[in-house]
Order: structure tokens, then sequence, then C-alpha cells
């Protein structure tokens, strides 16, 4: 049995496996390193976000105890006024 017409093939289908599995090879890494970029920016942006958040419940107590003491303000000047003397500028 003669294998000289199939030799030919054969190489070329080696061949041809080993530089697809270079590209594939190749492409592989490319993407995973990728992926590893793409994850930390992720991991940066929730950071971004978790402090945002944080922020905005700090501006909704800081806003709350404003409002707090704006009323107290309120309270203060109308008792000021009943004790000013009738009549009086003080």
């Amino acid at each position: 049995m003669d294998i000289t017409p199939y030799l030919g093939p054969i190489v070329t289908a080696l061949i041809a496996f080993g530089a697809t599995y270079a590209a594939f090879s190749s492409r592989l890494t490319k993407l995973e390193t990728m992926i590893v970029d793409l994850r930390r920016d992720v991991e940066k942006h929730n950071s971004v976000i978790e402090r945002t958040y944080k922020l905005e419940q700090d501006m909704g107590a800081a806003w709350h105890r404003i409002d707090e003491l704006k009323d107290a303000d309120k309270d203060i000047a109308a008792k000021i006024e009943r004790l000013r003397p009738i009549g009086g500028d003080n």
C-alpha cells in the first residue's frame, strides 16, 4: 500500500490545523486580556456608583437637618416676637 498520494493532503491538513490553532490561541489571549480590563473597569464603575449612593444618602440627611434648623429658626423668631414688649421697636 502506497501512502505517497495521501502524504501531501495530510501535511496540508496538519499545517492548516496548526495555523488555525495558533490564530485561535492568539485571539483567545487577546480576549482574556480584554475581559480582565473590562472587569477592572466595571469594578471602578461600581465603586463610583457605591460612593455616589453614599453621597446621595448623606446629602438627603443634610437637607433634612437643614429643614429642621429652618423650622427651629422660625420657632425661635416667633418666640422672640412674643417676648417683645408691645409697641417696642427693639
